[in-house]
């Protein structure tokens, strides 16, 4: 059985795959993609995803695509009693609310900041930065709350997707300990619990990091 995730590791969703695949002992050879020279638009992969996006896992022959829909693949499949994801109903209405209130409402806003830093390598505004802490750095808050984990008492697909998204704002810079001590507390607090975070995470924020250092 071969499983692929096609992905590039400068992208949050893609780290997120890929940090549950981690956890949860299910190997992937990872498939990276150039965005930038349109390998996501060669015939061969948009008969995988007609959508040509990453991530895009394909499990012995099955396509899966939309990275929310990717980790409840993986969690079904391989791992349908996993604390990650209780059974609880109410608890999976929680974590699924995290989850699709990051894709259809802050990453948007996300992308649309981050994307002229490491294309056009632009240095933000004033107003680029107001908007993105109104629009993506408070939403975030909201998501993350005030208590331990972002759902329940232990951690969850949530939290998993929660800190991979707050590592390039606050590892890249873009929001101060100071001004947002309850993301900095909670991304630290977590990122420590996940044992393969640096080993998952590192390679995709140290990309972006040495792009921002080139911003004009």
């Amino acid at each position: 059985m071969t499983i692929d995730l096609y992905q590039t590791s400068g992208r949050p969703p893609c780290r997120t795959v890929h940090m549950l695949a981690k956890l949860l002992g299910v190997q992937v050879n990872l498939k990276g993609l150039d965005l930038s020279g349109k390998e996501h638009h060669k015939p061969e992969f948009v008969k995988l995803n007609p959508f040509k996006k990453v991530p895009t896992l394909v499990d012995d022959g099955f396509a899966v695509y939309e990275s929310n829909a990717i980790l409840y693949y993986l969690i079904n499949k391989y791992a349908p009693d996993s604390p990650l994801y209780p059974k609880c109903p109410k608890a999976r209405a929680k974590i699924d609310r995290v989850l699709a209130t990051i894709t259809s409402n802050i990453q948007p806003h996300y992308f649309g900041f981050f994307r002229p830093r490491f294309y056009d390598l632009k240095k933000p505004s004033a107003e680029e930065l107001a908007k993105f802490e109104e629009n993506v750095l408070r939403g975030f808050e909201h998501l993350v709350g005030d208590g331990q984990y972002a759902v329940g008492d232990s951690l969850t697909l949530a939290d998993i997707a929660l800190v991979v998204y707050l590592s390039t704002p606050l590892e890249l810079k873009f929001a101060s300990p100071e001004d947002f001590p309850t993301l900095a507390a909670y991304y630290n607090r977590i990122k420590q619990e996940l044992q393969c975070f640096e080993e998952v995470n590192r390679p995709g924020l140290d990309l972006m990091i040495k792009r921002i250092e080139h911003l004009t």
